[in-house]
């Protein structure tokens, strides 16, 4: 039997190029300027889109990695393994959300140049970003890290949700089997968890539920464009 090969990510953008300078080609006044800008914009998006790919492969990665380690830590269970499981799991969610930035600024990026390709063409040949917005979650909606509150039925905000239950069930199984060992230093290793926990979920309601660095980018971006 003949094994089938995957396209790779870039396959679908190398074709897409070809379609749209194709059709620049035969679109009434295109010029050999206009077909330079088109091929510079589709090098831009096939940039974005390999970057959003490969800070998803990152996202996922992450996720095991911490996973093992933290299971690793119960297994273990000593005080001082015990005592990192919290501390792991606080920085499993932000280092989520670092690679959840990242895509967002690809998707943000990729929807610009798509919206320049189809402004040359006079039509809307690349909806890829549309189909993001309605398929998985509105870029520009505030969130809290990947639970968007606005679309909490999604499946991108159920699966932040589940992670979510799954990290902190496993913290506190931690603290449930470390607080005994600890005797009366437990208390003020509570309060430094709590304290590093609320800044980073803090600071990260604000980053994603403002969107300051969002909003920025896309206004330069209509002034550029």
């Amino acid at each position: 039997m003949e094994s089938t090969l995957l396209p790779s990510p870039k396959s679908p953008l190398q074709e897409s190029r070809k379609v749209v300078l194709w059709l620049c080609a035969g679109h009434k006044g295109a010029v050999p300027q206009t077909e330079q800008k088109i091929a510079l914009w589709m090098d831009q998006l096939r940039r974005m889109r390999e970057m959003q790919y490969a800070y998803h492969k990152k996202f996922f990665h992450g996720l095991c990695l911490f996973l093992v380690l933290v299971i690793g830590c119960l297994l273990w269970d000593s005080s001082v393994s015990l005592a990192l499981v919290p501390l792991l799991v606080i920085t499993a969610g932000t280092q989520s959300c670092f690679y959840l930035h990242f895509v967002d600024f690809a998707r943000i990026h990729a929807r610009f140049v798509e919206g320049r390709l189809n402004q040359a063409l006079g039509k809307s040949t690349l909806v890829g970003s549309e189909i993001e917005d309605l398929y998985f979650y509105p870029v520009d909606a505030p969130k809290i890290g990947g639970f968007v509150p606005s679309t909490p039925l999604r499946f991108f905000s159920f699966f932040t949700f589940h992670w979510v239950v799954l990290w902190l069930a496993l913290a506190a199984l931690a603290l449930w089997r470390l607080l005994p060992m600890m005797g009366a230093c437990g208390t003020q290793y509570l309060i430094l968890i709590g304290l590093w926990s609320g800044l980073n979920f803090a600071y990260l309601a604000w980053f994603f539920g403002n969107l300051k660095d969002a909003k920025s980018m896309s206004e330069y971006l209509k002034k550029v464009g």
